[in-house]
């Protein structure tokens, strides 16, 4: 009987896509799409390459497909919030003087500032199992970054993402198997960028609907992801993954939002090529035997990554502490799980319930905005409510 080619053909693909990604790593440029507020990334230390199950398996290593358990997601509704915003919606709702409350703010802060808001959904319609993992998801965004007096950036973004993917299983003897997984993926991004001064900041605060008229970007492309992974009976992993190994993208940018709609080509300013800079992260993942105390607990993992390796041999790169990831979760009696985990030097931590009608959790981490640990850390807190069976 003649051999099936089709996993040397894979193996041979995904060999060739982790070998190429070097050289693109200098051409990125456009911020990667999440896909959708994840709290098990945010409060169990980041994605991680060698974790299997779950819709971040399709956003962390499409490998992890094929040791998926069958889950369909029908909606989420997800809330995230990022640095002082509380402090900022009381100065827009209830403050006499804006603009002197806001400055005193950003006093307070060494004039750097850092606040977003995220609302995940409620678009979220995805079906990963049986090697096979699809979605569509939906993401909306507002950042204010204030590095400085004279370096204030304001963004809203939309996004709108659709991946999908396929995982499989070669055995290599006893209990053990390698998986390989593919994911290919189709993104937009529309984005209102002020980019200016503290002046331009306040001038935007007295009227927040005035950001409609800043440009607009549309950012429009194509990605593919791949990764493999090994494991002895799911109770020791390995992985690797690339994360955008090729994503080339176009970014338009139009005078406004009104004049886009009117005649795109008429408010075209400028249109280029762009490129996602490739994720490629290499992790561990450990499920001990639990013996006695496994009448209460229903699992235990623990996971350690490098991520972004790439960035190693960036011409200014990030403190390598900074990209490792450490994390361990623990379910008890088949309805809640307890995370911790450790990413860019920053801790995480967070609760999750799965009840029979929806899911629901809460987060808390921090993200190392700097290139140093402790340079500009910012802390974050989300809620989720997650409809999957």
């Amino acid at each position: 009987m003649k051999r099936s080619t089709t996993p040397r053909c894979s193996l041979a693909l995904l060999l060739a896509v982790f070998l190429s990604v070097g050289s693109l790593a200098s051409a990125a440029d456009v911020d990667p799409f999440k896909g959708y507020l994840d709290l098990e990334s945010n409060s169990l230390g980041g994605r991680h390459a060698a974790l299997a199950g779950g819709l971040t398996t399709l956003f962390s290593n499409p490998a992890g497909l094929a040791a998926s358990d069958p889950l369909v997601s029908a909606s989420r509704l997800g809330l995230g919030l990022s640095g002082p915003i509380f402090d900022i919606a009381n100065i827009l709702i209830s403050s006499s003087d804006y603009q002197t409350d806001l400055v005193n703010l950003l006093t307070a802060s060494g004039y750097k500032l850092y606040a977003a808001a995220d609302l995940s959904g409620p678009i979220s319609f995805a079906y990963v199992g049986k090697g096979l993992g699809f979605g569509i998801f939906n993401d909306t965004r507002v950042v204010i970054d204030v590095k400085s007096v004279t370096s204030v950036k304001v963004s809203l973004t939309e996004d709108i993402l659709i991946v999908g993917g396929y995982g499989f299983s070669i055995p290599t003897g006893g209990k053990s198997a390698l998986d390989l997984g593919f994911a290919a993926k189709g993104y937009v991004r529309g984005a209102f960028v002020l980019d200016g001064g503290l002046l331009e900041l306040t001038s935007l605060m007295s009227d927040p609907m005035a950001i409609m008229g800043q440009p607009f970007v549309l950012t429009t492309g194509i990605g593919l992801d791949a990764g493999l992974r090994w494991n002895w009976d799911e109770v020791f992993a390995v992985g690797l993954s690339c994360i955008d190994a090729y994503s080339p993208s176009n970014v338009s940018t139009y005078s406004n939002i009104a004049a886009f709609v009117s005649d795109p080509s008429t408010a075209l300013s400028s249109s280029e090529a762009g490129l996602i800079h490739p994720d490629l992260d290499f992790g561990l993942m450990w499920k001990p035997p639990l013996g006695v105390i496994g009448r209460v607990l229903d699992g235990l993992t623990f996971l350690l990554d490098y991520d972004d390796i790439l960035d190693l041999f960036a011409p200014i790169p990030r403190n390598a502490i900074l990209n490792v990831d450490l994390g361990v979760e623990a379910r008890i009696l088949q309805i809640l799980s307890v995370r911790l985990g450790v990413r860019e030097a920053l801790p995480q931590a967070g609760i999750y319930f799965d009840l029979d009608a929806f899911k629901m959790g809460v987060s808390a981490w921090g993200d190392e905005l700097g290139y140093e640990p402790g340079e500009r850390p910012v802390y974050n807190l989300a809620l989720s409510f997650d409809f999957e069976y």
